[in-house]
């Protein structure tokens, strides 16, 4: 699991040999923080989620798991869960990226490999969701 979490860790990253699509997406996105309005890299950090990481290690990091929705608790899955655990849910070629923000100032981005080994239910939650965002 690759946890970006500052400036140094963001771009020590890109210096590693990763898919060249998470590549290509964490350049842009990196590169996204900084604006003409502000630069908001020290207020977001990314997870990268790859085979055999665990739902543990997600909670590890970041405090929660993006297969429970944080207001009622319910998991996906069963019959009471709504998405909304996340301000949104795209895909990129082989990777889900989810955007989980905490009020104006805070953000982390979870890039989700598509791919056998990562989490099952985590992949079955972004196929289901992807399209509704």
């Amino acid at each position: 699991m690759l946890h970006l979490y500052d400036r140094t860790s963001a771009a020590h990253a890109l210096t590693l040999g990763l898919d060249r699509q998470l590549h290509r997406l964490l350049t842009k996105r990196i590169a996204a923080l900084g604006t003409p309005y502000g630069d908001v890299t020290d207020h977001t950090e990314f997870l990268v989620v790859e085979p055999f990481d665990t739902e543990a290690d997600i909670v590890r990091h970041i405090g929660f798991s993006p297969l429970v929705e944080p207001f009622d608790g319910f998991r996906f899955g069963e019959p009471d869960f709504h998405p909304g655990g996340w301000d949104w849910l795209a895909e990129h070629g082989g990777w889900y990226e989810m955007v989980v923000t905490f009020g104006s100032t805070f953000a982390y981005i979870l890039l989700i490999q598509d791919k056998d080994g990562v989490i099952p239910e985590l992949r079955r939650l972004c196929r289901r969701y992807v399209a509704e965002r």
